[in-house]
């Protein structure tokens, strides 16, 4: 399998979720900006549901499989469960705006991987949504979603922080 870089595994994930045009052109780099509109804070929107769904879809497939590592496990759990809070509230929000937010894709393509390389996994899927919500949060315009927006990259960056150390990367 090849290695996809962070920018890459985004737009990736963000086309097979069906995100609009305008967010992927941000994402991969060519376009500095979108324009400020409901639309567009919508479309953001759907691209974080998007990560969200990919990243419990790598800590359940770890943990229903048992591959965490026995002393991890913990983190996994609770960084799943904090992936499936901000979905949550994602989706809650989108909805109060009469979208119809994306659902998870049928099967995300993850190779066997147990223990460090795990880990690799849940590391770059943090890392990507964490390049993603930086590069998506100046465009939104909504302030609740702003809001919003901005807790899940502090959990994004402690996810990561965690992932690094045990891998013995460093942090900073």
């Amino acid at each position: 399998m090849v290695e996809l870089g962070r920018r890459d595994f985004v737009v990736r994930l963000a086309r097979a979720a069906g995100v609009a045009a305008p967010v992927i052109g941000l994402l991969e780099g060519t376009v500095r900006a979108l324009p400020r509109s409901e639309e567009m804070d919508l479309a953001v929107l759907d691209a974080a549901i998007a990560l969200e769904h990919q990243a419990i879809a790598v800590y359940d497939l770890g943990l229903r499989r048992n591959l965490f590592p026995t002393g991890l496990k913990s983190y996994a759990v609770e960084f799943r469960g904090d992936h499936q809070g901000h979905r949550d509230t994602q989706i809650a929000i989108a909805e109060e705006r009469g979208s119809r937010p994306p659902a998870p894709l049928a099967s995300y393509a993850f190779p066997s991987a147990a223990g460090d390389e795990l880990i690799r996994q849940a590391l770059a899927i943090e890392e990507a949504a964490e390049s993603a919500y930086l590069a998506l949060i100046s465009q939104i315009r909504t302030k609740d979603y702003l809001l919003s927006a901005a807790f899940i990259l502090v959990d994004e960056v402690r996810h990561m922080t965690v992932w690094r150390r045990v891998l013995g990367l460093k942090i900073y």
